[in-house]
């Protein structure tokens, strides 16, 4: 079990999206984040991975959440996801070798190659919603077998 961040880069009308080359989400498109290290707050983690995979400064975050992604049952927890957005940055988008970095309208989207849970609870995000979700996964991280998502607000 790990917590992790991700952060949703957005800008008129569109969100930036990585197609991840390593990791978890190999081959995925997804947001920018990943696994909270040391002693790392929750906006320190952000701020540094976003960083790391785009070349971008966030200056300001909104928290939409947390995600709960349980692995076969609701005994086992595969990771706990910290959610953000941002639309306040500053830089240039440079990718990394984390994957290739894509900016896209809101209405294309490619949920079909993103984990299957993004178009629960992705759409929430854009709407600037608060929320919990939690998604139980089959054994493979491929299926989801249930969920659940509250509207904290």
């Amino acid at each position: 079990m790990f917590n992790a961040t991700l952060c949703e880069i957005i800008k008129d009308g569109k969100i930036l999206l990585k197609k991840a080359s390593r990791g978890v989400s190999k081959g995925n498109w997804n947001g920018l984040g990943g696994k909270i290290e040391g002693n790392e707050t929750e906006i320190d983690n952000v701020v540094r991975e976003v960083k790391e995979e785009s070349g971008l400064t966030i200056n300001e975050t909104k928290k939409h959440g947390v995600i709960t992604f349980y692995q076969g049952n609701r005994q086992n927890i595969f990771c706990i996801v910290h959610v953000f957005s941002t639309d306040n940055f500053e830089g240039e988008i440079k990718s990394s070798d984390e994957g290739e970095l894509k900016w896209f309208d809101f209405d294309s989207i490619p949920y079909k190659e993103m984990w299957p849970d993004d178009a629960f609870w992705l759409p929430l995000v854009l709407e600037g919603k608060k929320f919990n979700a939690e998604f139980i996964f089959d054994h493979k991280m491929k299926k989801i077998l249930e969920h659940k998502i509250a509207d904290i607000e």
